[in-house]
């Protein structure tokens, strides 16, 4: 099968072509150029055009066979698109297990995390905009969250929490109060893989959300439409799909009466939202057709109710696009949204069906997804096994990730982050290359390392220390799911010895390490690093 990609630095752009087929070659500049027109993902959006299909493969479950092997390729590129990254032992143990095996295991319960202090618990106190402590438990939220995706359990519930922080995107320049940030993360954590029904039910009534979209302003008598029409636009339906301004408003005075649960003057509960009865508007609402004095829980029945397909459709295009391709495949989305109805929204079958098919494993898909700041910088520490030194570094980390479009706890306005091409610009992909180049190289002086990497050391144990092609070979395996072109593989050897003939290469020798730093800092240069 041909692989060809096309990369572009200065216009942003990642296409993917996997196919001698002449027709879905014709289709290439059309696609390159609808893409390019996209601000970013489409998430629950279906394409403006219809795009020929890929594959032909299905949800059916994937059977290893020579021509389809389950290698270190597919093991690695199944851990990196459900983690961050793909340690070597990770590989190689999910290769002694079948594929069913390994995707059971990382969708499997996992222990909850201890939280980033007691103070989670503590009633939320608020005294201005730039209290101290509170922006001390901020800073402490977002180390902690940072810790947690560089030392993951084997499991998907990180990829997942961050998943559904995007979906329901709340900024905590507006949600100031740590507390309400904390517990919003948290359901989405014990719920990774739960009831999309029941979530979105939830997040109508949390206090992160009743800050953030203003639903404690929602009142009987004077409605607050913020986050009724979030709940239609964003989170279960798409913009102008099935909803009419009329159920805007319905829906809106159904979602009234909920508010924070103030315990005393500036002081609220951490977690609890509070219903007050004189604050519902208590009369009948005529929503989507129906009419009865909804509240909100009745709302989301309705929702899921009498749009079914579109609810169904919108959710299963954003885990596509996220676990699989950009360019949603209305096939496989409708064989989804049969699973997700047939589960009553339970979304762990889905994805349990997505990430065994035959579809998932195809060729063409492996490297077809654009890294977004996370999934390169934590995968690259997590397969180089760099620790690093301090939980002050947690935190450098977080702002290499906010400096590169991404910063946790700040989803940009209600939509999210844009994904897909804007991970990837002239400015962006620079910065990508400075911070992996100080990761494998640190450089700072006077007091130790910030992320300890002994080349040597890593190298003794992933490959034959004193075969310099092995070793090349042995990198590239690690670091890429795309197989680079033989020019590619041979320039990674010549900065590797940068002057030696492969023959002269000892580990032993003075200046391997810094010869092996320029290997791995090449490699994570290379545009199909951007990759998984």
């Amino acid at each position: 099968m041909n692989r060809r990609r096309f990369f572009s630095v200065a216009g942003s752009a990642v296409l993917d072509s996997s196919s001698n087929d002449t027709q879905t070659r014709g289709f290439e500049n059309e696609i390159q150029r609808a893409l390019s027109e996209r601000e970013g993902s489409l998430k629950g959006l279906p394409e403006p055009i219809q795009f020929p299909r890929r594959t032909s493969a299905g949800l059916e479950v994937y059977l290893p066979r020579p021509e389809k092997p389950w290698d270190k390729q597919r093991a690695s590129y199944l851990l990196k698109r459900t983690m961050f990254g793909a340690k070597k032992a990770d590989v190689e143990m999910a290769l002694t297990k079948t594929p069913g095996e390994v995707v059971d295991m990382l969708l499997a319960d996992t222990a909850l995390p201890n939280p980033p202090g007691s103070w989670v618990n503590d009633n939320y106190s608020y005294d201005s905009p730039n209290d101290t402590r509170n922006n001390g438990y901020f800073s402490e939220l977002r180390q902690w969250w940072i810790e947690l995706m560089v030392n993951q359990d084997f499991s998907i519930r990180e990829k997942m929490t961050l998943f559904w922080h995007d979906h329901w995107a709340t900024e905590y320049l507006t949600v100031r109060q740590p507390h309400f940030n904390y517990w919003f993360l948290d359901s989405f954590r014990n719920n990774f893989l739960g009831n999309f029904r029941q979530m979105v039910k939830d997040v109508a009534i949390s206090p992160c959300m009743l800050v953030y979209l203003d639903g404690r302003y929602n009142i009987k008598g004077r409605p607050n439409e913020n986050y009724a029409r979030e709940q239609m636009e964003l989170h279960t339906l798409g913009e102008g799909n099935g909803y009419t301004e009329d159920d805007i408003q319905q829906a809106a005075r159904a979602l009234t009466g909920w508010t924070l649960q103030e315990l005393s003057p500036g002081v609220f509960h951490p977690k609890d939202a509070l219903f007050v009865s004189t604050r519902f508007d208590n009369t009948d609402k005529t929503f989507m057709g129906q009419t009865g004095n909804w509240n909100h829980s009745d709302i989301v029945d309705i929702i899921f109710a009498q749009r079914q397909q579109e609810v169904a459709k919108y959710i299963c295009r954003k885990l596509y696009r996220e676990f699989v391709y950009e360019i949603a495949d209305e096939s496989i989305i409708s064989d989804m949204t049969t699973i997700l109805v047939s589960n009553n929204w339970e979304i762990k079958p889905v994805l349990t069906t997505l990430l065994k098919s035959e579809h998932f494993f195809e060729t063409a898909n492996i490297g077809a997804h654009i890294t977004s700041p996370i999934e390169c910088y934590i995968g690259a520490l997590r397969m180089l096994e760099i620790q690093p030194a301090s939980s002050s570094v947690y935190t450098e980390i977080f702002n290499i990730c906010k400096n590169q479009g991404l910063e946790i706890l700040q989803p940009p306005n209600v939509k999210g982050w844009p994904g897909y091409r804007s991970w990837i610009s002239a400015s962006r992909l620079a910065s990508r290359w400075s911070s992996t180049d100080e990761l494998v190289n640190d450089s700072k002086t006077g007091g130790g390392k910030k992320y300890p990497f002994d080349p040597v050391a890593f190298i003794s144990k992933i490959s034959t220390p004193n075969d310099a092609n092995a070793i090349t070979d042995d990198v590239i395996s690690l670091l890429f799911d795309v197989k680079i072109s033989d020019y590619q593989r041979d320039v990674l050897l010549e900065k590797f010895l940068s002057g030696w003939k492969d023959y002269e290469w000892d580990i032993n020798n003075p200046g391997a390490a810094d010869r092996l730093r320029g290997l791995f800092k090449a490699a994570l240069r290379n545009n199909e690093a951007e990759l998984i």
